[in-house]
């Protein structure tokens, strides 16, 4: 069927009046009402019914709308795909990323990925996740790499990319070096350094705080792990910090930390605007992105058993 028709029948749908549905085509509404009936007519359902002036959806409406965004949806990747083609696979692909997740994965990452596809022209920056969010829905990104959010948020959707975990870091005075995790309650007797709420980790740090029915002491807020350390270093408290954070060079104790002896961990993801096509590079990126994260936490989880 004509992927039109499809478009004529969610658009008529929103407006619910076929005379502005058809002054948005671009077609006569005699064109738009005979286009809905042969749709009708090929389900074998009534898809509106009159209510007053306008239309509305019947019940076998509604449950099929979300069927054919879905075909529409599908039908605009498909035409992405063909023009990247067509374009010999050149473009430009703008990308917003946690910093710890740049530092921890993207470094070499990116330099082969550019190698493997020299037409695409990478752009990448740094940002929170309530910022990245915003950068998103304004379309000066294509798409964010960052902590899964604990709530979806409409209308962008997440590809989980893997997870991480939380780490205690500070001095021996503060943190005993006994390799081992350390429960959260444990950890909150002490002054905190945390990130801020920028982060969307922070959230899930919060949320395990609560869980523990622990309050915690909150002595400084960050924007960066970095900053965190350098306080720690001081003997100023204790840093929490996701996983992925880069300890290099620093004389500080690092352990897990656990809720009830289990790993609090967290989702990281990629996250696009359902409402703009990414472009086939882009879904490409993702998925190598995807298989990079994967081999790094098989790489880490066997370092780990070979050391236990």
């Amino acid at each position: 069927m004509d992927i039109r028709i499809y478009s004529g029948f969610v658009t008529a749908a929103e407006l619910a009046n076929i005379t502005l549905a058809a002054q948005r085509l671009n077609i006569t509404q005699s064109a738009l009402s005979r286009q809905i009936r042969g749709l009708e007519e090929s389900l074998g359902l009534r898809l509106f019914e009159k209510s007053g002036r306008n239309i509305r959806l019947t019940a076998a409406g509604e449950a099929l709308l979300s069927k054919v965004n879905g075909v529409l949806v599908a039908d605009r990747d498909l035409r992405s795909f063909a023009d990247d083609l067509a374009r010999s696979q050149s473009g430009l692909l703008k990308i917003g990323a946690c910093s710890q997740l740049i530092e921890r994965y993207l470094p070499r990452f990116l330099g082969e990925w550019r190698l493997a596809n020299p037409g695409i022209d990478v752009r990448l920056e740094d940002g929170g996740g309530p910022e990245l969010a915003e950068k998103l829905q304004a379309g000066t990104v294509n798409l964010t790499i960052s902590a899964m959010p604990t709530a979806a948020l409409d209308p962008f959707e997440a590809v989980r990319l893997g997870e991480l975990g939380f780490l205690a870091v500070a001095t021996p005075d503060f943190l005993p070096d006994t390799r081992g995790p350390i429960e959260i309650a444990d950890l909150l007797e002490g002054p905190i350094l945390t990130l801020n709420g920028r982060h969307a980790s922070r959230e899930v740090f919060d949320a395990a705080c609560r869980l523990s029915g622990m309050v915690p002491r909150i002595l400084m807020e960050s924007t960066s792990p970095h900053t965190l350390f350098a306080m720690a270093e001081g003997g100023n408290g204790i840093a929490v910090v996701p996983s992925s954070a880069s300890l290099a060079g620093r004389s500080l104790v690092s352990r897990p930390i656990t809720l009830r002896g289990e790993p609090i961990r967290f989702d990281i993801c990629a996250m696009t605007d359902s409402r703009a096509a990414l472009p086939s590079y882009g879904r490409r990126f993702i998925e190598s992105l995807r298989d990079h994260i994967l081999m790094e936490e098989n790489s880490a989880l066997r370092g780990h058993l070979h050391i236990v």
